[in-house]
């Protein structure tokens, strides 16, 4: 049985804007400044018999001894001459974890989240291990299963069959696109709690997904020099991956959750911070962001996750 986290009521939430700052985030593809939001011998073969001499005189040779069968069909010893090595199964080099390729698991937990100090209990979790790209996303185009409408959106900050932008997060989808390509995979978008659990280490809960150090060189961000145009190829930063080998889940782009922020559906919280950020409140693990459901834009995209279990019974 899912978890689930009991969702704050409305003024709840503005308090909470009020403690962390700005929760609806204007959603654009211009760039910010830094500090802006936004393997011997083979064994011998056994002997011939030799056809009887005709010649007369002629003794046979006595018939080789015939090796104990046991020992025959016993296998090699590793040091034995003659020996071939035995491979092992391919799948024997690394235990499954029960999560599909290009996903981590993430051992469930309870934590408490954000300064309204609400409980989370969050189950174990199979997490993407990058964002979804932009020829990932193509690709579930192709197969009919998402839509690439407004797949353009950002102009410059564009991803979608964009030359050279392949490997970079697919954006300018809106909530409801983002919810198709997890569905096509068989997967689906994290809950708010979620994310922050996978992004904080879990119990280590970690200030920033690598650890305790400010942010530097870690992420993809317009901080610490000059401001950022557009994304970058996903997991280009594996300093800044959490314990178990997840990445960008600060900086590149703001990754959309199924939780709403508002009360009432229309606002969806989205985690992670963007390229244009350049400061580090900003891509801080605890650090929520807010889009309308029906928003896209060149610094948002999607993190798809699943039960093990879920996996388990395909």
């Amino acid at each position: 049985m899912r978890s689930h986290t009991t969702l704050p009521t409305v003024s709840s939430l503005f308090l909470l804007a009020a403690a962390t700052g700005v929760l609806a985030v204007a959603c654009g593809a211009g760039p910010a400044a830094p500090g802006g939001l936004p393997a011997g011998q083979a064994p011998a073969a056994r002997p011939t018999a030799t056809s009887p001499a005709s010649t007369a005189g002629t003794a046979l040779a006595p018939a080789p001894p015939q090796p104990d069968p046991a020992v025959a069909s016993a296998p090699a010893s590793a040091g034995q001459a003659g020996a071939e090595p035995t491979a092992a199964p391919a799948d024997a080099a690394k235990p499954s974890d029960g999560c599909p390729d290009g996903m981590a698991r993430v051992p469930g937990g309870s934590f408490v989240m954000g300064p309204l100090k609400v409980k989370a209990t969050v189950g174990d979790l199979c997490v993407d291990r990058t964002e979804v790209t932009a020829e990932a996303f193509a690709a579930c185009v192709k197969d009919g299963k998402c839509t690439d409408t407004f797949a353009d959106c950002a102009k410059e900050a564009s991803t979608y069959g964009v030359a050279g932008k392949e490997k970079q997060p697919m954006v300018c989808v809106d909530f409801s696109q983002a919810q198709a390509y997890c569905a096509a995979q068989d997967k689906r978008l994290p809950r708010d709690d979620e994310w922050e659990w996978a992004a904080r280490g879990g119990e280590e809960a970690r200030p920033y997904p690598w650890g305790e150090e400010a942010p530097k060189d870690q992420l993809c961000w317009s901080g610490g020099g000059a401001a950022r145009k557009t994304a970058c190829d996903v997991g280009s930063f594996p300093a800044g991956a959490t314990p178990q080998g997840i990445q960008d889940l600060a900086g590149n782009v703001f990754e959309w959750t199924t939780s709403a922020n508002d009360g009432k559906g229309k606002m969806r919280i989205a985690r992670g911070g963007s390229w244009r950020d350049g400061i580090a409140p900003l891509v801080r693990t605890a650090r929520p962001g807010g889009f309308e459901a029906t928003y896209r834009c060149g610094f948002l995209g999607i993190r798809c996750v699943v039960e093990p279990a879920a996996q388990a019974t395909k």
